[in-house]
C-alpha cells in the first residue's frame, strides 16, 4: 500500500460527495414536505435559527434571479474545472495527494450538485434555514457545504499547494 495516498484522497472525496448530496436533498425534502410551507416559519432553536421555506430562483443573495440557464451552465463549468484540476493533481502528486483538497472538493461538488439538482428539477433552489439573530439570507445544507468547501480550498491554496509540489519534487529526486 506504499504511495497509495491518492486512492484514499479519491475515496474520501467520493464519500463526502455522496453524503453531502444525500443529506442536502433529504433535508430539503423534509423541510418542504414536513416542516413548513413556503413563506411560513417554524422555530428550531428559538431566537437563533428557524425553518423558513423559500424558493430561490437565483444564486446566493438571490443574485442572477431568474437566470436558471446561466446558473446551471456556471455550476457545470465550475465543477468541470475543479474536477479537471483534481484529476491532474492526483496524477501529478500521487504520493502526496492532499486530503484537505479532497475534503474541499467533496464539499464543493456535493453542494453544487445539490443546488444544481434543485434548479434542474424544480426551476429553483429550496432554502429553509434562517438565522433569527441577524439579517442573513435563507440558506440550505448545500450552501453550508459550498461555503465550508471554499474556505478549505482557500486554505489549501494558501498553505498546502506549494508544499505539496515541493514534497512531490523531493520524492521524485530520491528515486
Amino acid at each position: 500500500m506504499k504511495n497509495k495516498r491518492w486512492i484514499w484522497s479519491l475515496v474520501l472525496a467520493i464519500v463526502i460527495i455522496a453524503v453531502v448530496i444525500t443529506f442536502d436533498l433529504l433535508s430539503k425534502h423534509f423541510a418542504e414536505k414536513g416542516l413548513v410551507s413556503e413563506g411560513n416559519s417554524a422555530n428550531f432553536i428559538p431566537g437563533f435559527i428557524n425553518f423558513y421555506l423559500l424558493y430561490n430562483n437565483g444564486g446566493g443573495w438571490n443574485i442572477f434571479a431568474g437566470q436558471i440557464v446561466f446558473l446551471v451552465i456556471f455550476s457545470v463549468l465550475v465543477i468541470a474545472a475543479l474536477t479537471v484540476f483534481y484529476v491532474l493533481r492526483l496524477k501529478k502528486h500521487k504520493t502526496s495527494a492532499s486530503l484537505t483538497f479532497a475534503i474541499s472538493y467533496g464539499l464543493i461538488f456535493g453542494g453544487f450538485f445539490g443546488n444544481l439538482f434543485d434548479r434542474l428539477a424544480f426551476g429553483h433552489v429550496r432554502d429553509f434555514l434562517n438565522f433569527q439573530f441577524m439579517n442573513f439570507p435563507v440558506f440550505n445544507v448545500a450552501d453550508i457545504c459550498l461555503c465550508v468547501g471554499m474556505v478549505l480550498l482557500a486554505i489549501y491554496f494558501i498553505f498546502i499547494f506549494d508544499k505539496e509540489g515541493k514534497k512531490n519534487d523531493k520524492l521524485k529526486e530520491q528515486k
